[in-house]
């Protein structure tokens, strides 16, 4: 492989959205049906081949409660990749997607990001529907849009690669 990048990335999103199973079926191809909160935070790397180029993402879990904010502020420091999660099923998540974008706005220095709705499993339970979100990716300039299952994996593989390709893009610019 020609050259390696290490990005920090962080996951933002409401409490049970499914940002650690995300992390968790891309890291280690696993789903866990038992919901846990993530009390603090959690970090994981992930390498991966992009066209021969080595990407290594620093992934970093950080609990949605309000009580987490000075850690998100902390670990979204310097990080150059997000990935904004809502739950397809939870439209208050779907809503507060507007502030998980100030917060990284305000936290991370810049940082390129996809938005993410998770849970596409449980289509009948949906109240999110892929245009919406679509919408919502264009209008807080995010690169991309992708609906997910982290219970069946389904886009999680691709999200993570397409916002690799970004990155590097935008490195091999500048």
């Amino acid at each position: 492989m020609e050259h390696e990048f290490r990005f920090k990335l962080v996951l933002f999103g409401n409490v049970a959205v499914g940002k650690t199973s995300i992390v968790d079926r891309y890291i280690n191809d696993k789903f866990e049906d038992e919901y846990i909160s993530t009390l603090g935070y959690n970090v994981f790397e992930k390498d991966i081949d992009v066209g021969g180029t080595s990407v290594a993402f620093m992934i970093f879990d950080i609990g949605g409660q309000e009580q987490f904010e000075d850690l998100r502020k902390k670990y979204a420091s310097g990080a150059k990749a997000a990935l904004l999660v809502f739950d397809v099923t939870n439209r208050e998540s779907f809503e507060n997607i507007r502030t998980w974008y100030k917060d990284l706005e305000n936290f991370s220095d810049n940082a390129t990001f996809i938005l993410v709705g998770n849970k596409v499993d449980l289509e009948g339970k949906r109240q999110v529907q892929v245009k919406e979100g679509a919408d919502l990716a264009n209008e807080i300039n995010a690169v991309g849009f992708f609906e997910t299952s982290a219970k069946t994996s389904e886009g999680i593989d691709d999200a993570f690669y397409r916002l690799a390709q970004i990155l590097l893009k935008k490195s091999n610019k500048s």
